[in-house]
């Protein structure tokens, strides 16, 4: 019985050695993976005006940045002297379903000091606020931040382009789906000043 009794407490410490030494074998590679990834910044290839990008779900063609007095493509401008920066692009939805992810295309990186952080997504085709976007429909968007007041105005505009991967089968579900969102490309615009007010 005192032997039975020491193969079973033998056992058990046995395993849960096995099961720290398991875990904290788990964490040292995760933490190691972790911190490569932060060490190691992938350098980003340039992204011209006019060039057409493949990101996955979107293709895309950044055009011109631009300062405007107008918080949408076919309104009067502003009261008040209010600034906005105004960026236009085409956009190919190239999956098989309407999506309305859209806004995660673009980034302003790193964050100008006084740009809104959200911008609005404007339909240039009916000057209609863009909600989704067809599958294999290109579309001419306007992407409008807004300025705070006295904020300065950018010279360059330093855009990150987000791309992601199509999977037949995801790992939880096993559905296909997009997925790993992740910078692709960057592209820096000139910002073409405001046009002076007749």
């Amino acid at each position: 019985m005192i032997v039975s009794w020491l193969a079973n407490l033998r056992q058990a410490v046995s395993s849960k050695l096995t099961i720290g030494i398991g875990g904290l074998l788990a964490l040292a590679i995760t933490s190691g993976q972790s911190l490569l990834e932060a060490l190691e910044q992938p350098v980003l290839p340039a992204l011209a005006a006019g060039t057409p990008l493949d990101a996955g779900r979107w293709r895309i063609v950044l055009h011109e940045a631009r300062l405007t007095t107008h918080s949408r493509p076919d309104g009067s401008p502003a009261p008040g002297g209010a600034q906005f920066l105004a960026l236009d692009l085409d956009i190919a939805n190239r999956s098989s379903e309407t999506d309305n992810t859209f806004a995660r295309i673009v980034a302003v990186e790193p964050p100008i000091e006084g740009l809104q952080p959200n911008p609005t997504f404007w339909l240039l085709r009916d000057k209609a606020m863009l909600s989704a976007l067809q599958p294999g429909l290109p579309e001419r968007v306007q992407v409008i931040w807004r300025l705070a007041p006295g904020a300065k105005a950018p010279e360059r505009l330093r855009l990150v382009v987000n791309g992601e991967t199509f999977k037949p089968r995801d790992n939880l579900f096993a559905a296909p789906g997009w997925f790993n969102r992740k910078p692709i490309a960057v592209a820096t615009l000139p910002v073409v000043p405001a046009e002076p007010k007749p």
